[in-house]
């Protein structure tokens, strides 16, 4: 027997490959449900029936409310709760069934938790807790073409039915009716995924919905709120310029008070900032985050745009006061279903918690602050286990800190097992311990994803080989964290037992895994398998050949090396030919094969020889690129090679400033900033650079006047005013970012690196 207590109303046009999974979550109770179909083509009407769903059908008006209201006057329940097909309910279905009967009756209306999912990883998800739950026959019906509104009738727009209904409830003053329109969180949570980025591509629902938004606004081209959703769907077709146009001008016409505007400020700031517009943004922000105090989002988006200026202090504090929002949900599902919120804000996901304490986390360690840091990312961890972006974080600052890579290994997976340190500040100490067992495969194929990611590609070779996991690592990614481990003959024999012929089509071979077969070929000392080659692409085979013969022949006579015409020949150099030689390269100094790399390199700019120009521009560019994959001290020294025959671009001067700066050679790095502003006079990295330059000059020259007159008050706070300045500048993120990976590169001193002086 179906329940009188709620009814499901919905609205479908081929939903064949949704409809089930909604209707899967629903199908323990038993209970009224209408699915009005507007003209589907494919089976939804015969799946819906199936369920037990009574099915209308209508005629497409381009007009949703039009649609969702066809079933309304049909309810025979007492609230009706409207869902759409891409929505499914998670939990909370049974706390509503025994919620309801206990709503007061003076509220027509609640609001449920929906997790609205923009990306396939958990955290990827704004939530939002709109109105979706109201009392039948109370006059509610929906109003507009698009992004429909539940509105409420006046008395001359009730139908005989509605009236009587209405005339059974109490009446009430003027100041009672507002209770009327008070809008409870109730205990239902639903995930809606139909706005994810494949799903858009696959369905055009942003095209359909332009149209719609576009027909509103022709009939009144000054409403704000399809001005706002007009800017949403220009940000979902990627138009992020007239987005941001629309996003104002509704700004500009939209009342205080409307409840969408704390979203609209949301995402018009969102946009400017991913825009690169900084400044907007953060003039936007200033305003707004007081007007929502406890709105996360906007404390996160200000604190962005501050650390992006270099006020990394006062970017800390708006993190932290995000976190201190607290008076919605503080994760999907955990709500009290009786509340009554002041304000019910469409958050991301985190906003109050895991993102905010890992934006935390990055600025402390940035300033050096690891035990803090460490904390930080903890409580990032504690609030979302899977945060990829923290459990990175927790790696790199350990491995910044000066932990073992052992010891790193052993701190994740005690966290990842629930038995890490209370105080998440002792992550960093002295002493690990030195025992664990894992019980969940999933934690230990993540730990080993965060040891690689940090570059601790020993320390995850040694759990793959002692852990029965690694069916649940890909093969390609055995074989390439073998090779950053110089574990090159393992490397090679894993590629040939799983990707020889018969067996390559089966693993989906991309070109970055077929890259590290030949460097693992070549690495060995080897030319390149017949297996190897019969599966290489044939636009590409004749590059790899030509690379293999040559490379051959520089091992066997590494000074005799000549353009040959017979190269020439077979290679017409193309831009697919030179695509490849580019990323083979690439390839090798990502995995730390750097003397291949050089070789490579110096092949590649031999079959180039029309198109590379001189020796000097091909070893900078060879040196930019050992620099990007922090390789900094075999970069510079290329680079001051460079600098003594011949002069360096502005790229090269900045990275050897940056590289002196790093060292504490201020004046040096002046100089060589100074004369990259020379050549490119917009490079505001090096302009910041010599900034920072000459604000430490100025405090050694103080600090030297102090030493003869230390009860100098002048001196004192012209030092305390360029401290302030000096950290305010140096927060700006001009310096080249690296992280763990990187570090440990710029250890590497080149003498595995063979450098020999080269004739032009």
């Amino acid at each position: 027997m179906k329940n009188r207590l709620l009814g499901i109303h919905m609205i479908v046009q081929n939903e064949e490959h949704h409809l089930p999974r909604c209707l899967d979550s629903l199908k323990h109770i038993s209970t009224e449900c209408f699915i009005t179909d507007t003209g589907s083509s494919d089976r939804t009407p015969e799946i819906a029936r199936t369920y037990g769903a009574t099915v209308l059908h209508a005629c497409w008006q381009d007009d949703f409310a039009h649609a969702r209201n066809i079933s309304l006057p049909l309810a025979s329940t007492e609230w009706v709760l409207c869902l759409d097909a891409d929505e499914y309910v998670t939990h909370g279905l049974e706390e509503l069934l025994n919620y309801l009967p206990k709503v007061h009756k003076s509220i027509l209306r609640l609001r449920i938790t929906i997790e609205n999912r923009y990306g396939e990883g958990v955290e990827e998800s704004v939530i939002s807790q709109p109105v979706r739950l109201f009392r039948a026959h109370q006059g509610y019906r929906y109003k507009g073409r698009i992004h429909e509104q539940l509105v409420r009738s006046g008395p001359s727009e009730l139908t005989q039915e509605e009236a009587a209904d209405m005339n059974k409830s109490e009446t009430y003053t003027d100041e009672q009716s507002q209770l009327i329109e008070t809008e409870p969180l109730a205990p239902l949570c639903l995930i809606h995924d139909g706005y994810l980025a494949s799903t858009i591509a696959q369905e055009h629902k942003p095209r359909r919905n332009l149209k719609l938004i576009e027909r509103e606004l022709q009939d009144d081209p000054k409403q704000s709120f399809h001005l706002y959703n007009l800017g949403v769907t220009y940000c979902q077709l990627g138009e992020v310029e007239k987005a941001i146009e629309a996003f104002r001008e509704s700004l500009h016409l939209t009342e205080l008070l409307a409840p969408y505007r704390p979203t609209l400020v949301r995402d018009y700031a969102k946009t400017l900032v991913g825009s690169e517009r900084y400044d907007e943004a953060h003039a936007i922000l200033a305003v707004e985050r007081q007007r929502y105090p406890s709105y996360a989002d906007l404390h996160l988006l200000y604190g962005e745009t501050l650390e992006l200026q270099g006020l990394e202090e006062r970017a800390y504090q708006s993190y932290a006061r995000a976190t201190d929002c607290r008076e919605g949900i503080d994760r999907v599902g955990h709500s009290d279903g009786g509340s009554t919120l002041d304000a019910s804000y469409v958050t991301e996901a985190g906003s109050n918690s895991y993102r905010a304490y890992t934006a935390m986390a990055r600025l402390a360690q940035k300033r050096g602050f690891y035990k803090e840091s460490a904390h930080l990312y903890g409580l990032a961890l504690d609030s979302m286990f899977t945060y990829a972006p923290a459990w990175a974080g927790l790696a790199d600052v350990l491995q910044q800190s000066g932990e073992t890579d052992e010891n790193i290994a052993e701190t994740l997976l005690s966290r990842s097992r629930g038995i890490g340190e209370s105080d998440h500040g002792d992550l960093i100490r002295g002493e690990m311990p030195h025992s664990y067992a894992v019980t969940n495969e999933d934690h230990l194929v993540q730990m080993i994803h965060v040891l690689t990611g940090c570059g601790a590609y020993e320390q995850a070779l040694k759990m793959l080989d002692t852990d029965a996991c690694t069916v649940r690592i890909h093969v390609a990614d055995q074989i390439h964290w073998m090779l950053c481990a110089n574990r090159v003959s393992e490397a090679l024999q894993l590629a040939e037992e799983h990707w020889s012929v018969g067996c390559v089509h089966e693993v989906n071979l991309l070109a970055e895994h077929r890259m590290d077969w030949g460097l693992a070929c070549w690495a060995n000392g080897l030319r390149l398998s017949e297996a190897f080659l019969a599966t290489t692409l044939p636009q590409e085979k004749n590059v790899w050949k030509v690379m293999d013969r040559l490379l051959d022949q520089l091992s066997k006579e590494p000074r005799s090396m000549e353009p040959a015409s017979q190269e020439q020949k077979l290679i017409q150099w193309g831009p697919q030919a030179e695509m490849v030689a580019e990323k083979v390269v690439q390839q090798a100094v990502k995995t730390g094969q750097l003397t291949l790399a050089e070789q490579l390199h110096e092949l590649r700019a031999m079959m180039m020889c029309d198109h590379w120009g001189t020796t000097l521009t091909r070893r900078r560019k060879f040196a930019s690129l050992l620099y990007r994959h922090g390789y900094t001290m075999v970069a510079a020294n290329i680079l001051i090679q460079c600098m003594t025959e011949s002069e360096l671009d502005a790229e090269g001067l900045f990275w050897l400033g940056e590289t002196l700066y790093a060292k504490g050679h201020n004046d040096q790095a002046l100089s060589l900033f100074e004369q990259a502003l020379e050549r490119e006079p917009d490079m505001w990295q090096a302009r910041v650079g010599a900034a920072v330059c000459y604000m430490r000059l100025a405090m050694e020259a103080i600090r030297q006047e102090l030493v003869r007159s230390p009860s100098s008050g002048v001196l004192v706070a012209q030092h305390n005013a360029l401290e302030q300045r000096l950290r305010t500048t140096e927060g700006m993120p001009w310096r080249t970012l690296f992280h763990a990976k990187e570090r440990r590169n710029q250890l590497a001193s080149g003498t595995n690196f063979p450098m020999h002086d080269r004739e032009e």
